[in-house]
């Protein structure tokens, strides 16, 4: 979860047989689309970095919002706190006028403070009214939600509030809906995922909770899942930085989704004709998009701890697009195939494979010590002449966790430039595997062990979300 505005995205068509790629459309559209941001999106604004990334994807939702002249957009930053909310929104028109000065953005004054008294006021509601882009900012997902939708925590039950169904005739109309951080993950359906690291994830069982979680770091969703805009799979944000890899395959394993979408800091995973034959997603940004599939993943336990293997792992970067129903990727035509080119003998262990909140961190902005350790070490394995590459959580306490990664033969790793002429690499297919090891810091030993050693492993019944 986002703390306020500055704490700021498989398979494929068959081997290496990828269609081109045009970037994103130069024309003004609305096809009710959605932008989401996996958070520390870079402002242009005064006092900030007119980073390049940053800046396509104000540009990006401006241009799906009708293009400056025409775009009409509503900052919402219902997901701070009740003080912070104002400053915040004040800063995102602020980033919006900073590209486009006459472009009409404002902040709805919509927050955790006021919202019981205006989500089913009707002359409020009604200035959503044609609006043709809406823009959520981080902070705490459920203080949206608890905004937005009468949620009855005892009985299990939500009915939409007026300003949800606002919001939603707008989405369905055409306007883009726009998130970033806790405002990219209450686009979801259910679950939700609202709190937690990714080792507690895997120790201890997901609790599911109908209202504001504690902050904690045990896994916490809202089962009832955000606004539903976005329907193929699990979302999370923040995703290869904090090493959240596990956390969101631990709750899709244990409620039964197939895929998980996990979107890195300053990237977006634009998703067009949503909910249509026609849906497919396209990353632009920074960093790239995590995919999990855990249609063929298999589900056990060692020890009384829990595990999973046979996870297919796919990370596109920006110009990659993917089709959620077919599942298949296509990625940018300025990437070329990694294979015969590796540039690695082998990939070192890593020891902090989920980028833990160290207690004695080095200087860092979140005080994480070790980020994109997880995603890092995938990509290593990818431009590597070697077959596997492991990591350990630094955390051992009760139990010490360690990921496998496998290059089978169908793996694909893909190379290339991205519009900044910084070198991206992307993969599909790459075999995940999550369980204790035998003992803290043996790797060989989980190395030795072999799939059929990692537990009392039971096959996870096939779903479709």
């Amino acid at each position: 979860m986002m703390a306020n505005h500055f704490d700021r995205l498989v398979k494929t068509t068959l081997p290496f047989g990828f269609l081109a790629f045009a970037m994103l459309p130069a024309a003004p559209s609305l096809a009710g689309s959605l932008v989401l941001v996996g958070g520390n999106w870079a402002y242009p604004g005064v006092g900030g970095d007119a980073e390049p990334y940053g800046v396509s994807i104000y540009e990006e939702v401006i241009n799906l919002a009708g293009g400056a002249d025409s775009a009409s957009i509503g900052i919402f930053t219902t997901a701070s706190s009740a003080s912070s909310a104002p400053g915040n929104g004040a800063l995102y028109v602020e980033d919006f006028q900073a590209l486009y000065p006459d472009i009409d953005v404002e902040w709805i004054p919509f927050t955790i403070g006021n919202c019981e008294g205006l989500k089913n006021d009707a002359s409020f509601a009604a200035t959503l009214s044609g609006k043709t882009g809406f823009v959520f900012g981080g902070g705490d997902q459920s203080r949206i939600t608890d905004c937005f939708f009468d949620q009855d925590p005892i009985a299990g039950t939500r009915t939409n509030s007026l300003v949800f169904d606002a919001l939603e005739a707008a989405y369905q109309g055409g306007a883009v809906v726009a998130g970033t951080s806790a405002g990219t993950t209450v686009q979801a359906a259910e679950p939700m995922i609202t709190e937690g690291q990714t080792y507690e994830a895997l120790v201890y069982d997901p609790i599911s909770l109908i209202d504001i979680p504690p902050i904690a770091d045990e896994l916490y969703y809202n089962p009832l899942g955000g606004f539903g805009f976005f329907n193929y799979g699990l979302l999370d944000t923040h995703f290869s930085q904090w090493g959240r890899q596990g956390r969101i395959i631990r709750l899709a394993a244990e409620t039964g989704k197939e895929l998980t979408f996990g979107v890195d800091e300053n990237t977006a995973l634009i998703v067009s004709n949503p909910d249509t034959p026609e849906v497919s997603f396209t990353v632009l940004g920074e960093g790239g998009v995590f995919i999990s599939d855990l249609g063929e993943a298999t589900v056990g336990e060692k020890n009384g701890y829990w595990t999973i293997s046979d996870v297919q792992a796919t990370y596109l970067t920006e110009g990659d697009q993917y089709n959620p129903l077919t599942q298949t990727a296509t990625v940018a035509p300025s990437k070329s195939s990694i294979a015969g080119l590796e540039e690695l003998a082998s990939v070192p262990v890593e020891e902090d494979i989920f980028s833990s909140l160290k207690p004695e961190p080095p200087p860092d902005v979140d005080g994480r010590a070790n980020e994109r350790a997880l995603t890092e070490t995938a990509i290593a394995l990818v431009n590597s002449k070697a077959t596997q590459a492991f990591g350990v959580s630094y955390e051992t306490e009760p139990v010490q966790y360690g990921v496998l990664l496998t290059k089978p033969g169908d793996v694909a790793g893909f190379i290339g430039l991205d519009n900044q002429g910084a070198e991206k690499i992307s993969f599909q297919n790459l075999n995940l595997a999550i369980a204790p090891v035998p003992e803290p810091g043996s790797v060989l030993g989980f190395l030795g062990m072999g799939l059929a050693g990692i537990g009392v492993w039971k096959k996870r019944q096939r779903s479709h979300s």
